[in-house]
């Protein structure tokens, strides 16, 4: 029962659920979090007369009737303040003045203001009761001002208001008239911040709630991740997710760098909500999913990074530190440089910028003359030095590269002249020195054991041809004797032909050992491949009429002449035929062709085998292995090996091809060139 509550509670329909709700949750939490930072103003203001919206817009509308009436009262237009004004600075300020008071006064409905000048008894007044400054004086929001006196702290621009009535005789009454009236900003801002405040308490709630519900949902998918069961419930996943592949500062880095991004977005997107309330929805949607999506994405990669330890082993800049120090090391160990190299460049690096320094100070100071003249002789010394030890070194390592080149082409025997070598590259000479000592004893030593292989099969030929010799000769005698039993004529028949058969697996023992290893003489010449092939039909042709063959012939050139030794093609071309003949289906086909590439004349020849060729074709161009796995056949297993051996001689290629019964060789011999 724990088994399988255990697998409900981390089972794929869990982690989708769980991903969903944080998802959802995160959502709700900057949606209601954006909600109130954005109407913070309105969270904490008691009432709508307190907030400060309200109040700049009173400010506003006290500010603008001063300007108008009092300030401006005797221009009214554009022409008016340009013709009575000097000044580009007052012209600019009376102008704004103008424009913004004239555009505040004509749309503001629930703004009453009553203007008298105590001197000639002028009244300015929108208001029509018939007492209008006791109307204004009932309302909430009122002020007085007489004669440059504020008697309302409330206005934030007293100074300036001030400033404009200071020596004139206007007493101004201004208020918001309650009830609001549609119509104007002042209504508007109200309606607003009533619907604003009715949803205040109902987002701090949503607020609390989706934080809780993503707090427990992102610990569940932290907890599984840790625990190595978020893939398939398995404990250890075998395959790393692609994501945990990223080296982690530069994973830290791409997300930080779409975060930054996504709060861009986010703020610009809340400055116009009010503008296109869908189209922002949506975009804020999209941008706090992909923030959401790539933190959670990464955070579940630092865990599982965390959990397997391979966390450091992950960074970049580790790592990048990890091969300084490394390569530090080893230029102070002797792998990589010497450390008195390092230090001789540093110390270099040090001595020309301080006499470069002093050179330059002395130019600017006359008294440093001959200060100067000395470090310039100093710099240009030290340079030319410098300059003499990298051609050194230069002409060293060049000695090294035509060495190692001589080395590389086989000449082993070549000796680099270390007599003038930088002592920078003297340790690196040794080593190859020493290389080229051990190659050159290898190549010895492959070549008297190869050269040690031939002698012995070639003595233990010569000493098996003896009595072969022998005993093919007293063969010879028993026949020409009178023998009167029949199964003694029968077992002398045998004798003679296993006896046969033995001198020739010697014969091509010897030849095979020698071909192999390159012992034999070889004559280049123009060879005529199609005149070869006809003549070993030739020869041939009453076996293969025998062995019920038909050998068909297809040469695109009548003749192809390569470059190649006729003793040594004639060989190869007697040893394929040879394998035809033995290893061919009775009463097949056989098929040869001859043709030529742009460097090579090529042999193919094709047939169908008597026997199954289960054996990889590389396997049959080894000695004694033959396709007739039951040895039933006369075969040695050498013929194919020989062939291949004489054809490499001649710098040939051979190549075997099996496509079920269906065999195949191929020999490519360099065309001859006049």
């Amino acid at each position: 029962m724990d088994i399988k509550w255990k697998s409900i509670k981390y089972s794929n329909k869990t982690k989708m659920l769980a991903f969903f709700l944080a998802w959802l949750s995160f959502l709700s939490v900057c949606g209601s979090s954006g909600f109130l930072i954005k109407n913070d103003q309105i969270v904490i203001c008691e009432d709508y007369y307190s907030y400060p919206k309200y109040l700049s817009n009173f400010n506003s509308s006290v500010a603008s009737i001063v300007e108008y009436y009092i300030w401006l009262k005797d221009v009214k237009t554009e022409k008016d303040i340009i013709a009575t004004e000097t000044d580009q600075n007052i012209i600019c300020d009376k102008l704004s003045a103008l424009y913004n008071s004239t555009q505040k006064i004509s749309t503001t409905l629930n703004f009453g203001y009553y203007i008298r000048n105590k001197q000639t008894g002028e009244v300015i007044t929108n208001i029509e009761d018939e007492k209008p400054v006791e109307l204004l004086k009932k309302q909430r929001t009122y002020t007085y001002i007489d004669r440059g006196l504020v008697y309302n702290q409330k206005l934030y621009d007293a100074n300036y208001i001030m400033k404009i009535m200071k020596g004139t005789d206007y007493e101004i009454h201004a208020a918001v008239i309650e009830p609001l009236k549609p119509g104007d900003e002042f209504y508007d801002d109200y309606v607003l911040y009533n619907r604003v405040k009715s949803l205040i308490i109902f987002a701090i709630v949503l607020l609390i709630s989706s934080f809780i519900l993503m707090i427990a949902c992102l610990a569940y998918i932290f907890i599984g991740a840790w625990r190595g069961i978020w893939r398939e419930g398995k404990e250890e996943s075998e395959s790393l997710p692609f994501i945990d592949k990223v080296y982690l500062d530069i994973h830290t880095v791409g997300v930080t760098i779409l975060i930054c991004i996504c709060a861009f977005v986010f703020e610009r997107a809340l400055d116009d909500y009010y503008h296109n309330v869908s189209r922002v929805t949506l975009v804020l949607a999209v941008v706090l999913s992909l923030t959401f999506i790539s933190s959670l994405s990464y955070s579940l990669s630092l865990i599982r990074q965390t959990k397997r330890g391979n966390l450091s082993s992950n960074i970049l800049f580790i790592i990048i530190l990890e091969k300084i120090k490394a390569f530090i090391k080893g230029c102070f160990n002797g792998k990589i440089f010497k450390a008195w190299i390092l230090i001789l460049l540093l110390v270099y690096s040090v001595i020309n910028s301080i006499l470069f320094a002093i050179f330059i100070q002395a130019l600017s100071h006359y008294y440093y003359r001959t200060m100067g003249v000395i470090s310039i002789f100093l710099l240009v010394s030290l340079n030319a030095l410098a300059f003499a030890s990298t051609a050194g070194a230069l002409r060293s390592l060049s000695t090294i590269m035509e060495g190692t080149k001589q080395i590389s082409q086989g000449n082993l025997d070549y000796e680099m002249n270390t007599d003038k070598m930088s002592p920078a590259f003297a340790a690196f000479v040794e080593n190859i020195c020493n290389i080229q000592g051990g190659l050159k004893k290898a190549v010895d030593e492959a070549i008297k054991g190869e050269r040690m292989k031939t002698e012995l099969i070639t003595n233990v030929s010569h000493d098996l041809k003896t009595p072969l010799t022998s005993i093919i000769n007293y063969v010879d005698l028993l026949k020409k004797e009178e023998v009167g039993s029949k199964k003694s004529k029968e077992y002398i028949g045998i004798l003679e032909e296993k006896s046969a058969r033995l001198k020739v697996l010697i014969e091509d023992l010897v030849e095979a050992s020698k071909a192999s290893s390159g012992n034999m003489a070889v004559n280049f010449e123009k060879v005529d491949m199609h005149e070869l092939i006809m003549q070993a039909c030739g020869e041939y042709q009453e076996k293969t009429a025998k062995a019920g063959l038909d050998i068909r012939i297809n040469a695109e050139e009548k003749n192809v002449f390569v470059l190649a030794d006729g003793k040594h093609m004639w060989r190869i071309i007697e040893n394929l035929m040879s394998n035809v003949l033995k290893y061919s289906m009775r009463n097949s086909r056989v098929y040869i062709n001859i043709t030529k590439s742009q460097t090579d004349g090529v042999l193919i020849i094709k047939n169908i085998s008597a026997f199954p060729l289960d054996i990889p074709s590389e396997r049959l161009t080894e000695r004694f292995v033959r396709g007739d796995e039951s040895r039933t056949t006369e075969g040695s297993g050498l013929g194919l090996s020989i062939a291949q051996s004489l054809t490499t001689l001649q710098r040939g290629k051979f190549d075997i091809q099996i496509d079920g019964d269906l065999f195949k060789v191929i020999v490519e011999m360099p065309l001859w060139k006049n």
